[in-house]
């Protein structure tokens, strides 16, 4: 789950981008007039036609840095190792955390785009927000049932902590399919070979060995 919410995030954040980045591009007045208003676009737009070209180029270039960032973010969806993921939603909070206050220290001293603050600050701040739910989502993925951690987690204690571990002996007869039992070390055994590779995740295979074993499985 932690991958593709990622991979879903990254994608969000990459639409924006991308879209942001072909309207500043190719659409450069149409985008000011949607984000400023008619009345405080035509001022940014200079008022001889040198500083209209050089205005027009620059807020074209920034489109195009915009639609590079979104292009990496494509790219990024796709990198599974969890610290990096990790890594990068940090650094994304602190980019947008960082926009929010450049905006609140420069953009404030220009009346033509202080009444706009509030509503660019607000989006700068849910974009690191969501980026801050994905960490919260990703930390709690790292303890399973209740608080216990991953790394840290025994087999056995694994097994007991899922309530796994019945009276039955190894000689009862199983009472559901092999496919079908023990579904909570199945799925932390299959995460973490898919991750990690099976050579590193020789806890996790006994967790369910000893889960299987103690559904009455002969293995």
């Amino acid at each position: 789950m932690g991958s593709s919410s990622f991979i879903l995030m990254c994608m969000l954040h990459s639409v924006i981008a991308l879209t942001c980045g072909a309207l500043m591009m190719f659409y450069t007045n149409e985008a000011t007039v949607f984000g400023h208003g008619i009345e405080i676009a035509t001022k940014l737009k200079g008022s001889t036609p040198h500083d209209q070209l050089l205005i027009q180029t620059s807020d074209s270039f920034s489109g195009l840095l915009l639609f590079a960032i979104g292009f990496i973010l494509f790219m990024v969806a796709f990198v599974k190792d969890r610290e990096f993921q990790s890594f990068f939603a940090k650094g994304c909070v602190l980019l947008h955390v960082s926009m929010a206050f450049w905006r609140i220290y420069f953009e404030r001293k220009l009346e033509d785009l202080a009444r706009d603050l509030p509503r660019l600050v607000g989006g700068d701040i849910a974009l690191a927000l969501s980026w801050v739910f994905f960490l919260v989502y990703s930390w709690r993925e790292k303890f399973v049932m209740g608080g216990l951690p991953l790394q840290n987690a025994s087999p056995a204690s694994v097994v007991s902590h899922v309530s796994v571990i019945s009276n039955s002996t190894k000689e009862s007869k199983p009472k559901k399919k092999i496919c079908c039992a023990c579904p909570e070390t199945k799925k932390l055994r299959d995460e973490c070979i898919v991750e990690h590779g099976e050579a590193a995740c020789a806890k996790w295979i006994e967790a369910h060995q000893l889960c299987l074993r103690a559904e009455g499985f002969n293995i």
